[in-house]
């Protein structure tokens, strides 16, 4: 009778097992980057597809992305399905490799005859022969201690925040080994100290290599049409935004002798983030907003973004935000300033693909490819634009004399060279009369051949203009005179008695060249112009709306945020004059002034 039940039983499971066969291991895919489009700042977004048998609904990739949060689509290219589900864990894997120390060829060999040398200390060796029976071990799990490194940022206020340390906790497998190795010998079992082994032979045929079990990331899509589950080969894919890959740009400014220039940009591809197989390359001039750059998807299963290379990391800035270094600049984008008495173009939309897009415009390089912690440069442009040559004079604004004494040494010689340091620069002025707008990059200008210098030139839209330094001016001559023609104290102000000083100042330009220059002159002071030669035009603005600090073209004025009385700023303005003059070769310009400004002992 039991014989009867339990071929019953049996019968009823091989009917189940044909009815609901067990369910396969799930389809893998490898994507393949198709699509990159890379922004200056190092963040790119990035598409990757592949083909793959999708069963029961499902499949799953082991290239798991490291997304920024809320910037990751998967997707599926069959119109009648869909992707409605995404879920990231990890998964086991088994990986043979080597056997390393005395400890693994052990483990992997138990069972097996074999012949221990022991070496006690400060005794006689000692042969051990037998079965090794292994090293006992006990494997558990944990809470430990990690530490990270969240990269250098700006907030929301434009505040740099410096590389901090971070600690977590996350459970880890520990496996212990017995200081014991065991081997079974015609005697008993003995005990051999591991630390105390010389050498092994083992007498039959020695495994040199172990599988190990891993944990890996993994990442699985589930995939329905008309609600039932997928049971067919597909295309699917991922999209997201990930940092990790950036391009710089350069240019090369070829001046000719007819009033044109030549201008040829290039962009330097840092691809630190993965390889790239004949992908399309899209690099965008403009800086989007991404809100949560700094912060990690969850699906990327790390709470710390992976070690990138320096040129990732945002530059520091200097106390006060005053310091605009280069490559933060080229990681941002920087707007050419508008000439005086001119209105900037406006462009229109374009075709996406390449070309403006609302606020972007994108360069196309298609068939690129890039391992990962490789680097290229890829040419964009040539155009050929007319230009001139101006000069410029900007003379800084200083507190006052008598506010001198507030600061120390080292920050009087940062004014003192700022005063002594403004000298006429040579700049070159230039139309973008191409189809296509210039990004903020370092420009290297050549005449015949030979180089003058390489400044930065900054964004320009089409139609626009742009200055770029050239060099210091040494054939013409600047210099200013400033004198005290009036005093008044005790001037009522608030409650507050405070002193009037008015000044006369006069700048003096001579030009020594062979031929006529165009200069621009700027004044700036930390009080009232009341009057101006030449044609001078006058702004009065505060400090919290004067820009100049951060001036790219190195008018930086640091002491504007210095810890200076509050009054400073609170009964004295901002002051500029500009003249625009040409002076004949040979002959001088002279611009005078006169301004006031408030102190109080």
């Amino acid at each position: 009778m039991k014989c009867i039940v339990a071929v019953i039983w049996l019968i009823m499971v091989l009917e189940l097992m044909v009815s609901f066969p067990l369910r396969a291991e799930v389809p893998e895919f490898t994507p393949k980057i198709t699509d990159v489009t890379v922004f200056k700042d190092g963040h790119a977004l990035v598409m990757s597809r592949g083909s793959t048998k999708i069963e029961d609904g499902w499949c799953r990739t082991r290239e798991v992305p490291v997304p920024v949060l809320g910037t990751f689509w998967a997707f599926v290219t069959d119109k009648n399905a869909e992707v409605d589900f995404v879920k990231a864990g990890f998964a086991e894997t088994k990986e043979e490799r080597p056997c390393l120390t005395f400890d693994e060829i052990i483990q992997i060999n138990i069972g097996k005859r074999a012949t221990i040398v022991e070496q006690p200390k400060d005794a006689d060796a000692i042969s051990h022969e037998g079965v090794l029976l292994g090293i006992l071990q006990h494997e558990s799990k944990q809470e430990v201690e990690t530490s990270g490194t969240l990269p250098a940022r700006y907030d929301e206020w434009g505040r740099y925040i410096s590389d901090q340390q971070t600690q977590e906790t996350k459970e880890e497998e520990i496996k212990s080994f017995a200081s014991f190795v065991m081997v079974q010998t015609d005697l008993g079992t003995n005990l051999i100290k591991r630390e105390n082994i010389r050498s092994i032979t083992i007498a039959d045929t020695t495994a040199t290599t172990h599988t190990e079990t891993k944990k890996v990331r993994e990442i699985s899509m589930h995939l329905v049409s008309q609600g039932e589950p997928l049971n067919r080969e597909t295309e699917v894919g991922m999209i997201y935004l990930q940092k990790g890959i950036r391009w710089i740009p350069d240019y090369r400014i070829q001046l000719l002798d007819n009033g044109k220039a030549n201008v040829s940009l290039q962009g330097t591809i840092v691809n630190d983030l993965a390889d790239m197989e004949n992908a399309d390359l899209r690099l965008v001039v403009g800086v989007p907003s991404f809100i949560m750059k700094d912060n990690l998807s969850p699906l990327a299963l790390r709470e710390i973004e992976r070690q990138l290379s320096s040129y990732f990391a945002p530059p520091a800035r200097s106390v006060g935000g005053a310091r605009l270094d280069f490559s933060n600049v080229m990681m941002s984008q920087a707007a050419a300033p508008v000439m005086r008495g001119e209105t900037p173009s406006e462009g229109g939309p374009d075709i996406p693909s390449e070309g403006q897009q609302e606020d972007l415009f994108l360069y196309h390089k298609p068939g690129v490819t890039l391992k990962k912690g490789e680097r290229a440069v890829v040419e964009l442009l040539k155009v050929t634009v007319p230009y001139e040559d101006i000069y410029t004079w900007d003379i800084p604004p200083l507190p006052p004399m008598e506010m001198w004494r507030q600061v120390n040494q080292d920050q009087q010689r940062q004014m003192l060279n700022a005063l002594t340091g403004a000298k006429a620069m040579h700049k070159i002025r230039f139309t973008n009369t191409g189809d296509v707008p210039l990004t903020t990059g370092p420009a290297t200008i050549f005449k015949d051949g030979t180089p003058l210098g390489q400044q930065l030139l900054t964004y320009t839209s089409v139609k626009n203009k742009v200055d770029v330094p050239v060099t210091i001016a040494t054939d013409l001559n600047t210099k200013k005179e400033e004198v005290e023609v009036d005093r008044k104290p005790n001037i009522r102000i608030s409650g507050d008695d405070y002193t009037k000083v008015s000044l006369h100042g006069k700048l003096t330009v001579t030009n020594f060249k062979d031929r006529p220059v165009h200069i621009y002159v700027t004044r700036k002071t930390i009080g009232t112009v009341t009057s101006a030669t030449a044609n001078g035009k006058i702004v009065l603005s505060n400090v919290a709306e004067d820009t100049s600090y951060a001036d790219i073209y190195a008018n930086i004025y640091p002491w504007y945020w210095w810890p200076w009385p509050w009054w400073v700023y609170g009964v004295n303005s901002i002051s500029e004059i500009t003249w625009e003059a040409t002076i004949p070769d040979g002959k001088s310009a002279t611009f005078e002034y006169d301004w006031y400004y408030y102190y109080r002992y």
